[in-house]
């Protein structure tokens, strides 16, 4: 008898756009520096350059329907205007499961590359300490950065969140620590730990691990930190129990000399404030994550995500 073939049934084409993931990518990359920069957050020699080294180091490798350009542009796409899985899907053609692979792999090859770019340059006093600020160097002649933890919305399983949640109403976010220098540029970051840790706490367990990288300053250097650390050495805190923060000096300016130091020592530390409001203002995923982009347990402890972008 003839074996009779099973009709395959016809498949609905959902993705109806005249222009491919493909193709988009390419306008991208054929258009003006400012589109490239309002959509990736990056001008399109840094995205090429990125690109090319992705795939020099084999982090990434073209696919059969995608390539390394257009899942690194998936990518920053996502992370720079916290992008559902939906609308990431509608506009480069490709299911919602193409989507969560290959920003899952891209993030992975980020991981990598966090590690190559987020170190200390040198340990030298910092020359670009901004004008307004250059006469506080004679009072910190020895500051080789900034350093201060943040808290960054994440979702979370429901059987993890208790830890998770805390200082931020309700909400679940992991406390990152990080350390700038003085042009806002990112030598340290190390992510993954609960919102209710304490700052001194998670600075504690990170020097305690070796192997966790963490880039103490040599002797006679020092960090500028608030009053959450503890004031050792390579850790330089303004003194307790005295008015710190900047808007206590705008009504009454400062009278004691320990009062004149820690006005100093609040501009000074002030730079990696600034760098977490810039980060924050120009990656929305910090702020508050979409469920549909949600990064795993996993994912988060690795940590470093922040410093990538």
């Amino acid at each position: 008898m003839r074996r009779v073939q099973p009709r395959r049934l016809s498949r609905n084409r959902d993705n109806t756009s005249i222009l491919s993931g493909h193709a988009y990518t390419l306008e991208l990359l054929s258009g003006s520096d400012r589109q490239c920069i309002e959509l990736m957050r990056m001008s399109c020699e840094a995205y090429l350059r990125l690109c090319i080294h992705f795939r020099q180091r084999l982090w990434l490798q073209d696919s059969r329907h995608v390539s390394i350009e257009e899942k690194i542009a998936m990518f920053l796409t996502i992370i720079g205007h916290n992008g559902r899985y939906i609308v990431i899907k509608r506009r480069f053609q490709h299911s919602s499961e193409i989507v969560h692979k290959y920003f899952h792999e891209v993030l992975n090859a980020m991981m990598k590359f966090a590690k190559e770019v987020i170190v200390p340059t040198t340990f030298d006093p910092n020359p670009d300490i901004p004008e307004n600020n250059r006469m506080l160097r004679r009072v910190f002649k020895v500051l080789v950065g900034a350093l201060d933890g943040t808290l960054v919305h994440a979702v979370i399983p429901i059987t993890q969140q208790t830890a998770y949640r805390g200082r931020g109403k309700g909400k679940c976010y992991q406390n990152v620590l990080g350390i700038c220098d003085f042009n806002m540029i990112f030598t340290f970051v190390w992510a993954g730990w609960e919102g209710v840790a304490h700052d001194a706490r998670v600075l504690t367990e990170i020097m305690a691990e070796l192997n966790n990288g963490f880039p103490f300053p040599p002797p006679n250097k020092y960090y500028l930190c608030d009053v959450a650390y503890a004031k050792t050495r390579g850790f330089l805190a303004p003194y307790r129990n005295v008015r710190y923060w900047l808007g206590d000096f705008r009504r009454r300016r400062a009278m004691t000399k320990e009062e004149k130091f820690n006005h100093a020592h609040a501009k000074l530390r002030n730079v990696i404030e600034r760098a977490y409001g810039v980060l924050k203002a120009r990656f929305p995923i910090l702020d508050k994550m979409a469920i549909m982009t949600q990064i795993s347990i996993k994912d988060i402890n690795y940590g470093k995500m922040i410093a990538i972008v």
